[in-house]
């Protein structure tokens, strides 16, 4: 077995990548060797250890998942369904677009100080999590919508095809890709932008929190530590949600191929 067989399978081939970024890590560490500066992945890996074992740990995550999380479900329905309507009407896309615009060029900073004069500090970080994935999804839901081929639709007209038959089979798998490429950048965008408002905002019982209280009590080994979490969940929540997805797409494809054979 040759070397590129070998590093053609993706579980050696990312454990490989790993591994190197993690020499990278540790040689950086060596090279400046002061820990209050840049802590080694070693100490990264034992302050995480003890972390788990606190009950507030378990709390300050849970908590800000249901932040995250909760913000990108809203931003993905709302932003799904202003797609839906500003393709339908073209005068509501002209309308809504502007918005759109402001919301993706304005600093999230900006949002989360102007948040904080409108709603408490624990609803904020929802709201920016919510208001950074919608021009994401509204973009890709657009496109998606834009792109579906007009014969299916006219042949669905011709054979007067039920509407919620003619969603399913039409256009969710026309804009499945789409909404899958929006899912994993906006979660990424909203845990970035959902932990940067718990920070400011200094949420109770959150992860945001725990990174500021480790910047205030300089403790630099926990601070890495805490923004290891939030890499490990973005990952493991967007591999759940393309699992998820792909799950359903293929669901909906088996039904389309029985319906075709029927």
């Amino acid at each position: 077995m040759t070397i590129s067989t070998i590093l053609a399978k993706k579980p050696v081939r990312y454990t490989l990548i790993t591994a190197i970024w993690l020499l990278v890590w540790q040689g950086v560490s060596m090279l400046i060797n002061e820990e209050i500066l840049f802590v080694s992945p070693l100490s990264v890996v034992l302050t995480l250890s003890q972390l788990v074992q606190e009950g507030e740990f378990w709390l300050s995550l849970f908590a800000s998942v249901g932040r995250v999380f909760g913000g990108f479900a809203l931003g993905y329905v709302i932003s799904f369904l202003l797609a839906a309507v500003a393709h339908r009407f073209a005068f509501f896309k002209d309308l809504i677009s502007p918005i759109i615009s402001i919301v993706k060029a304005t600093p999230v900073a900006s949002f989360i100080i102007l948040a904080l004069m409108w709603i408490g500090n624990s609803v904020v970080p929802v709201f920016i999590s919510m208001l950074m994935v919608i021009p994401i999804v509204w973009s890709n839901t657009l496109a998606g919508l834009e792109n579906i081929d007009g014969g299916l639709l006219e042949m669905a007209k011709v054979f007067k095809m039920p509407t919620f038959k003619r969603i399913r089979l039409i256009y969710f798998p026309s804009i499945f890709p789409y909404m899958l490429s929006a899912s994993g950048s906006g979660l990424g965008l909203c845990w970035k932008a959902g932990i940067a408002a718990e920070v400011i905002c200094r949420s109770m019982h959150s992860i945001g929190n725990q990174i500021w209280e480790t910047k205030y009590y300089i403790q630099t080994n926990e601070m890495f530590a805490w923004t290891a979490v939030v890499v490990i969940m973005s990952v493991i929540f967007d591999a759940i949600i393309r699992k998820l997805s792909k799950l359903a797409y293929k669901r909906f494809a088996m039904e389309v191929g029985q319906n075709e054979t029927e």
